[in-house]
């Protein structure tokens, strides 16, 4: 009773926080999205901060979770048995003998090469620990269908998300050679939409378990922490099934001016190559930022394969030199767009459980589009001219492996 108290005061209280105004750029945005995702309002109220790399991440997090006073919700992709997935399992352990509720979700194909020793673990800690999907002889299809989201929510009132997952590789630490580092964005987010994220547990953790596990202390009545509208949208098989492949299409179809695409694996098929170079035949200026050096080398020559046709219809790309680039984030005409966990490729699109946030309004945008001058910065722009003095073997493996797209 007490939890379904809470939760109708928390649904009573977020209605006066959908935004009364919306600027020009974003209304037919926000329209459309109403319209595709109904159960998945818009927000304001939001303040929002942009993180980069582990090295900026991880300490915010353990700060946040050690200062948790009810519950802490955590779910990763990778939760890797290394010294940052100790360290955050440690300030887990710690919080749980203190009395506070700590749930963690990790995926059982994304984390498997800790699975059987964090199943120990669990045994002897007071966190609940689960894997979602994990691998099993009576459902071999089930390997397709991984948890790819990232969140991390503390006492109903913080939440993280974007594309960094528990890793010492994100963190580029002299344990992890220079060519395994990782390069992300992150975020941490205050204000109502967080109580968005915590429902997004609870969904995911009843889909693994079976067992509802919200208590009253998870939501709080929402408070304003800036000034930025939020909308949250998870994507995956079931509720919701290629919302990631829909938020996509829309920016592509509705920006103006600009957009701009961050992502690390860019093997999204031939229905988003149309919609992008359409977008540049409208007289929108495209900027597609893929990494140079990819950890699946096989999804790099796929991606290849599409250059010459978004090149010749306008659409500008850069390769993001040094490391290893997995930021996943798209902007469209310096005011609105989304982050995340979702790759612009085909598994996101179709397989995938993923979790992306909408953002407009306050500083955020402004913030983004001076990380964005960075990355570029630190690119190397691809021409008509580079494409076509490859040669025929590197051309043929291109086309042989955009073959596999549609599990890339």
């Amino acid at each position: 009773p007490a939890v379904r108290t809470a939760i109708s005061k928390l649904s009573d209280a977020l209605t006066t926080f959908a935004p009364q105004e919306r600027s020009n750029d974003r209304a037919l945005f926000d329209f459309t999205l109403d319209r595709l995702f109904p159960d998945n309002p818009v927000l304001g109220g939001n303040e929002l901060e942009l993180l980069c790399d582990g090295a900026a991440v991880y300490p915010r997090m353990l700060e946040d979770i050690r200062k948790a006073q009810h519950s802490i919700r955590l779910e990763s992709f990778i939760l890797a048995e290394d010294s940052v997935g100790s360290r955050i399992l440690s300030a887990l352990k710690e919080r749980a003998e203190a009395g506070v509720e700590v749930q963690v979700l990790y995926d059982g194909v994304g984390s498997f090469p800790a699975y059987l020793r964090r199943l120990i673990f669990h045994r002897r800690s007071k966190i609940q620990m689960k894997a979602f999907s994990p691998l099993s002889l009576f459902a071999p299809w089930r390997v397709q269908l991984r948890n790819h989201r990232k969140l991390l929510v503390v006492d109903g009132v913080i939440a993280y998300s974007g594309g960094i997952n528990i890793s010492e590789e994100n963190e580029h630490t002299s344990r992890v050679p220079a060519r395994a580092y990782i390069h992300d964005l992150h975020c941490r987010i205050c204000g109502p939409a967080t109580a968005q994220f915590t429902m997004q547990f609870f969904r995911d953790w009843l889909f693994t378990t079976g067992r509802h596990i919200p208590v009253a202390e998870d939501f709080p009545l929402p408070k304003a922490a800036g000034k930025t509208n939020l909308r949250v949208i998870d994507s995956g098989p079931g509720e919701n099934y290629e919302a990631a492949r829909m938020l996509f299409l829309t920016a592509s179809a509705l920006a103006k001016e600009t957009l701009v695409i961050i992502t690390p694996y860019f093997v999204p098929g031939k229905g988003f190559i149309d919609a992008l170079t359409l977008a540049a035949a409208r007289g929108v200026e495209i900027k597609l930022i893929v990494p140079a050096h990819n950890n699946h080398w096989y999804v790099a020559y796929a991606a290849r394969s599409f250059y010459r046709t978004l090149l010749e219809a306008g659409v500008r790309i850069y390769e993001k030199q040094s490391y290893f680039s997995h930021t996943k984030a798209l902007l469209a005409d310096g005011s609105w767009g989304f982050m995340g966990s979702s790759n612009c490729d085909c598994r996101s699109f179709h397989l995938n459980f993923e979790l992306d946030f909408c953002f407009e309004g306050g500083s955020f945008p402004s913030t983004l589009t001076r990380q964005i001058f960075r990355e570029l910065a630190d690119s190397h722009e691809i021409t008509l001219a580079d494409v076509e003095r490859k040669n025929p073997g590197k051309i043929f493996l291109e086309d042989l492996c955009s073959m596999l797209a549609p599990i890339l």
